[in-house]
């Protein structure tokens, strides 16, 4: 039978990939690709081969799941079925877009949802006529001033538009940008030069080579030394003004 998916389990316990194995069983349609018990081996198989999905463990030596999922995430976006036997790591798998969250020992029932519900997700990315009109219809939206006041984000089977008002700071990832806000960080492909064109000068502010700021979201500013400061953002982060960029918030802030 020829193979729909694919899919790669990582986990430190050989008799967890075992269990996997037995259980995937049940999916003819789904095939796996790789097994690996060390997270840094798999790194390279993921950004080879880009399977579908992942099943991956979180507690895990020298790299550890969310850490690994951090490198793959500007490369490829696959969905991502974590299996730990820890619980207190849920919200922060489901940050990083999960598809589920199952713990150890995995109980077969749970296991057939998760792998269903991801069937569901493959199918749905794969009717390529509607991902494109949502894509069409998005980019045609026209925006009411010069500057932008959405920005738009691509994940693996949605794509929507983010206010600005809502961002906190945009942050370099290589070739990529962090977009943070409150409760979570999306990653857009664009670079901080490209995006800080495009917005208001007056509402965001470059204030280091790799962070972009919203000036309504800052909290206070704590003198360092050298003529720098550390900025505190609304939502307890704390940024490093460096004095290359000082004289652009010196136009909006006087005394510093």
């Amino acid at each position: 039978m020829k193979h729909k998916y694919s899919t790669i389990i990582i986990d430190d316990e050989s008799l967890s990939i075992s269990v996997i194995e037995k259980y995937m069983l049940n999916f003819p349609e789904i095939e796996v690709v790789g097994k690996f018990t060390k997270s840094r081996a798999a790194l390279e198989t993921i950004l080879t081969l880009k399977p579908d999905f992942i099943f991956l463990d979180i507690q895990m030596p020298v790299l550890n799941g969310f850490e690994l999922i951090e490198k793959i995430l500007p490369h490829h976006q696959p969905f991502i079925i974590f299996t730990t036997a820890f619980d207190q790591y849920a919200i922060q798998a489901f940050d990083m877009n999960a598809i589920a969250y199952l713990l150890k020992p995995i109980q077969k029932d749970k296991f057939n949802l998760a792998v269903s519900k991801a069937i569901s997700q493959l199918e749905l990315k794969n009717k390529d006529f509607l991902y494109e009109s949502l894509l069409l219809a998005l980019k045609a939206k026209p925006h009411q001033n010069d500057y932008l006041n959405k920005i738009m984000i691509k994940e693996v089977n949605r794509i929507f538009y983010l206010d600005v008002e809502n961002i906190i700071y945009f942050e370099t990832f290589g070739d990529y940008l962090k977009v943070f806000t409150n409760d979570k960080f999306y990653i857009i492909h664009e670079s901080l030069v490209s995006v800080e064109k495009k917005l208001n000068p007056d509402h965001f502010i470059r204030i280091h080579r790799s962070h972009l700021i919203q000036v309504n979201q800052i909290k206070e500013f704590q003198p360092h030394f050298n003529g720098e400061y550390n900025i505190v953002m609304k939502n307890g982060m704390t940024l490093k003004l460096s004095r290359n960029y000082k004289e652009n918030l010196s136009r909006l802030f006087t005394g510093l």
